[in-house]
Order: C-alpha cells, then structure tokens, then sequence
C-alpha cells in the first residue's frame, strides 16, 4: 500500500508537465500569427494613405483618373474568429467613379476638358512652330497665321520755302504691314520634314514731309500683292545626349515669284534667296532652350541685290501648365548693303534686334493657339509686331 501511494503522485506530475509542454507551440504559433496580422494591417493602413494622397492630386488636377485598388497579394488575411472586420469611416469611403470626377471638371468655372496627350503637348507645339521640333512621319500640319507689323522711321529730308531757301527738315515714314500666311509641313523618313509657306501681304504708308511756311504733307499709300513662296526641307542632326542637345539642319528656298511693289509702295517681294540654318535645341524639364544661326543668300534681279543676311536668336520656353507654355527669345539679324548694277548703296545695310514673348495654349487633342508679341531694338526694326497662329495637326 505505501509503495503504490508513492507511485501516484510521481504519474500526476508527469502528466501535468505533458500539457506544459504541449501547450508552449501552441502560445508560440499565436504569437507569430499576431506578429503577421500586425504587420499586414500596418502595410494595408501605409497603402491606404498612399491612395488617399494620390486621389486628392487627381482630383486637384481636375483629370480623370481611375482609383487602383491595392493588389490582392498585399491584402491582409484577417481571420473572422481573430478580429472583427473593422467599420466603414470616411476616409475609406468608396472613391467617386472617374464619369464623375470628369462631369465635375467640365461644370467648374473657367475649366475645359483637355485631352490627356494634348495637354502634354503645348511646349511640344510650341517648339515645333519655332522650328526646334520635327514632326513625327505621316503626321502633316498645317497653320494658318496673321502678323501685324508698324514700322516707324524718321529721315533727313531737305525743305525748300517759296524764297528758295532749302533747310534740312525730318521727314517721318510710317509703315503698316498685314500678312496672312498658311504653312504647311510633313513628317517624312529618317527624321526629315518638308515645309511650305504661302503668304499674302497688305502694306499701308504714310510720308509725313515738313515745309517750311505751312503745315506738313502727309502723303499715304496701299498696295497689296502675293508674297514669295518658300520651300525648305528639315532634317534631324543629332539627338540630345548628355550635355549634347539636339541638333537640327535646314535649307530653305525663296522662289522670288511675289510682287516686289504696286504703285510706288514696296512689298518685300521678288528676290529669290537661299538660307541655311542650324538649330539646337536643350531640355532640362520644365525649361527648353533654343538656340538658331542662319546664313541667307540673295540672288540679284534686275540688276538690283537686296544684299545677303545672317542672324541668330536665343530663347527659353516654360511649360507654365500642362496646357501651356511660355516664350522669351531675342533675335539679332544683320543684312548687307544694297547693289544696284554693281554700286553699293551706301546706308542700306542694316542691323537690329528683336525681342520677342510668346504663349501658346492647348486648345484640342490636335488644335493649338500660338501667340507671339516682338519688340524691336533699333532704327531699322519694326517698331513692334505681333502674331497669332492656329496650328491643325492631321494624323
């Protein structure tokens, strides 16, 4: 009897240590399963903020955009029976369907919809109408323009009284330029383009000439004429490359068959010319530089030679929005002196700069409003100047 009594209680604590000991996986696999759980809803809550951020963007930007839910792969596994499904609040709050987002945009005040690659595009436009840009294969352009021109220049001019006395008085020579132009160009192969212009002018003077015992003349013309076609042919150079920017080679060829005068006033018309240009063209986004040099030579008609010229131009182009972009350029040309049956015509050569600023706006997927204002600096510069285009893109 006492040996049996011993036996018990040594089998009751092996038991007991049995249980402990099958008891401590179990506390273990519980511990790591919440170390997970944890873990998933802190990446679950991180995903969720991040999707609330980009939402308030988009619908900052008035686009619209599909919500992305997160990927199922990161969804955290919650059990049922471990925690409750946690309840809907606010921030969780299904995001309002992009149809919606979309109709909001379109009735806010002062907004248009505008198409997600052509709102992409304004300094692209931009560029490609300065020249700095081809246009991609099978892809043609066509732009119609106005440009308005006032020239003001005052000249020595010797006045006679009715005595016969002769006084040397200024004579002012007013100049308004009209011209509506249309421009064609074609994207062609191996990063080429084709180019058109097709012009027509109105020019309106005006001679205000001081005497000496009455009030000045003031003796006005018009005339209007076809101008010169041009034809000119692009060609990508090289393509932007590290401190290398893109480089871009163009000829082009001014046919001479527009009117040079009618009826005493000059049109600027009827020289034939050939002009090499180069153009570079820098980003460092939102900012493009462009730099231009030309060379043009005239050919004599008639005797008479209008006489060569060459220039340069510098200018940054910012895109301001993704529907617009700005301009700030200057331009410096410079033109030999005039020949006439192989005498130079002293005084005739010229030299002046303009300094230009410009916008440019998507108006479509394939419409776009060019505007550009010039500043002359100089004598023989137009006083000021400004231009309005609509450039048509036909895919």
């Amino acid at each position: 009897m006492r040996r049996s009594a011993r036996i018990v209680p040594a089998t009751l604590i092996g038991l007991l240590l049995a249980a402990q000991a099958a008891e401590s996986p179990a506390q273990e696999r519980d511990v790591e399963l919440r170390e997970r759980l944890a873990q998933s809803e802190a990446k679950a809550a991180a995903l969720q903020q991040r999707l609330e951020e980009l939402e308030r963007r988009v619908q900052a930007l008035g686009a619209a955009a599909p919500v992305v839910a997160p990927p199922a792969a990161v969804r955290p596994a919650v059990n049922a029976q471990a925690a409750p499904p946690p309840s809907a609040s606010p921030a969780q709050a299904p995001a309002p369907s992009s149809s919606g987002r979309t109709a909001a945009a379109r009735s806010a005040p002062g907004t248009f919809e505008v198409d997600e690659e052509a709102a992409q595009r304004a300094l692209e436009r931009t560029l490609t109408q300065t020249g700095a840009l081809l246009l991609p294969v099978g892809t043609v352009e066509a732009t119609p323009s106005f440009t308005y021109r006032r020239f003001e220049q005052t000249n020595p001019a010797l006045v006679s009284d009715p005595s016969g006395t002769v006084v040397l008085g200024n004579q002012l020579n007013r100049r308004n330029e009209y011209t509506a132009a249309l421009e064609l160009r074609a994207g062609l192969p191996y990063n080429s383009q084709l180019e058109l212009v097709l012009p027509y002018s109105h020019v309106h003077t005006s001679q205000v000439t001081p005497t000496v015992s009455g009030p000045a003349v003031d003796r006005t013309d018009s005339a209007s004429g076809t101008g010169d076609v041009t034809l000119g042919f692009a060609k990508t150079l090289m393509r932007e490359s590290g401190w290398k920017p893109d480089l871009i080679g163009r000829l082009t060829y001014n046919f001479g068959n527009g009117d040079r005068q009618s009826g005493g006033v000059s049109l600027n018309g009827g020289f034939r010319q050939l002009t090499a240009e180069v153009v570079a063209l820098k980003r460092q986004d939102p900012l493009a530089f462009v730099g231009t040099a030309f060379y043009g030579k005239a050919f004599e008609e008639d005797r008479i030679d209008p006489g060569n010229s060459a220039g340069f131009s510098l200018a940054a182009l910012l895109a301001a929005s993704p529907a617009t972009s700005l301009q700030l350029g200057f331009s410096q040309i410079y033109r030999q002196k005039q020949e006439i049956g192989g005498v130079r015509l002293p005084g005739t050569d010229q030299s002046y700069g303009i300094m230009t600023l410009g916008a440019s706006s998507v108006l479509s997927r394939d419409l776009t409003l060019v505007t550009q204002f010039g500043i002359g600096l100089g004598n023989d510069a137009p006083k000021y100047s400004f231009t309005i285009s609509l450039p048509i893109l036909f895919r």
